[in-house]
């Protein structure tokens, strides 16, 4: 860029909660500020891009940073500023990640309030131990925020979230006014009507599949609109909520193992919330599912590939296995198997039809359908070179991220070694270490 250019530049404002803009780290502030100061330097601003509300612990969920990236590689600007550099991100990788990924593209990178010269190994340093500190506040925050929530839960209020099935939410009474208003779960009488037929149903010994069936029947929706599921019923039967029970903690590290880190020692006390079912016959229906438990899952012997392959031609769900028992006339049984609609057989005939296919038929006009055309030989050549051209992708892509990640390494030994003789020579008046 020529001395007589304009600069062009791109402001990034972030704030993740209400308490941030309240107390003066609004969208409106941040970006005020750095206007300023581009008008101070005669910096043309080409760009905003804002993340309302969003936290700053990954990029993968906040839209404008994606189109900030996007637009840096068509080189739209000349420099990104914001407000700090936790602006950008509260992840020490993810910052680096996003500074080097605008270097590739000849971008420079400011923050307002922490000045830095990011050319120069020294300033390298200076933001790298910056995003490192924003980390550690990111950490610090959310290690509060869970201990909170513990004690929250512990005292019987519900932690937030989307209320459960068979309750909203409605602001405690006095809180009205509150900058942190107070929330307590009320009983929604038309849902709490769906949740107690529930667990009658499964107490009178109907299993999943029945009680899906006759609550979709009777028109009752879950809280996004749609039509109940099998696992929807076992959550709710499960769920302590409903005898008036706070449960919290159920799974942990939730944003990086979702369903696969239960905690077997949750938190469960006393709410302030009102019961929808009597204990007893909670108790009743935990002791039946404990018994059922304890029994193997069926298991289909055979091999059916078409599973989920194949489409419902009526909803378009994925087609799974399905069993029937068929009695011959000399008294014998004969199990059939078949390929029926996903949504039939985990929501019910409300959502979809069985639409079943024998699983001998489907299997049987797919593979002669393959084996026709792996027979023709022009057909074969092109699915071959496909597969060789994308391997080839493939691997120079891996070659490049090889490339990349020991240039990161070296930079990371180079940037530990300037730290050491940093922090070796660096001195700091008036304190002790």
């Amino acid at each position: 860029m020529s001395d007589t250019m304009i600069k062009k530049v791109a402001i990034y404002c972030r704030v993740s909660t209400q308490e941030q803009a309240e107390e003066g780290y609004s969208l409106e502030e941040q970006q005020r500020l750095i206007r300023e100061y581009c008008q101070q330097k005669n910096y043309e601003v080409a760009m905003v891009y804002e993340d309302a509300g969003i936290s700053g612990k990954d990029i993968r969920h906040r839209p404008a940073m994606q189109q900030l990236l996007e637009d840096a590689s068509k080189k739209k600007f000349h420099l990104v500023m914001s407000w700090k550099i936790n602006r950008i991100s509260r992840k020490l990788s993810d910052a680096i990640k996003i500074v080097e990924t605008l270097e590739k593209y000849g971008i420079g990178y400011q923050s307002y309030s922490e000045p830095f010269e990011s050319s120069t190994p020294a300033g390298k340093m200076q933001f790298q131990m910056m995003a490192l500190v924003g980390e550690f506040e990111r950490n610090t925050i959310a290690q509060n925020v869970k201990m909170g929530m513990r004690a929250k839960a512990m005292s019987g209020e519900w932690c937030g979230g989307i209320p459960p099935f068979g309750y909203c939410w409605v602001t405690m009474e006095g809180t009205e006014n509150h900058g942190r208003r107070k929330s307590r779960l009320e009983v929604v009488e038309r849902e709490a009507e769906a949740v107690r037929l529930m667990f009658q149903l499964y107490a009178s010994g109907k299993g999943y599949k029945a009680i899906v069936g006759r609550i979709n029947r009777e028109g009752y929706r879950t809280k996004l609109d749609n039509a109940f599921s099998v696992a929807q019923i076992k959550s709710i039967l499960t769920n302590p909520v409903y005898i008036g029970k706070v449960r919290y903690d159920v799974r942990r590290d939730w944003n990086e193992k979702r369903r696969n880190n239960i905690n077997p020692n949750p938190i469960v006390a006393d709410g302030k919330h009102e019961a929808i079912i009597p204990e007893e016959l909670w108790e009743q229906v935990q002791f039946m599912i404990s018994q059922k438990n304890g029994k193997p899952a069926r298991i289909y012997d055979g091999e059916y590939p078409l599973t989920g392959i194949l489409k419902c031609p009526q909803c378009g769900a994925g087609m799974v296995i399905s069993r029937t028992t068929n009695r011959n006339k000399d008294g014998s049984k004969q199990k059939l198997t078949y390929y029926a609609c996903g949504n039939w057989k985990n929501k019910g005939t409300t959502v979809c039809h069985s639409n079943m296919v024998r699983v001998e038929k489907a299997n049987t006009f797919v593979y002669n359908q393959l084996d026709k055309l792996l027979s023709d030989e022009k057909f074969f050549k092109e699915v071959v070179g496909r597969v060789n051209q994308e391997h080839r992708i493939l691997k120079e892509n891996a070659i490049k991220e090889r490339g990349v990640q020991e240039k990161n390494w070296k930079k990371s030994r180079f940037a530990s070694r300037e730290t050491m003789n940093f922090t070796k020579t660096a001195r700091f008046p008036g304190r002790n270490f």
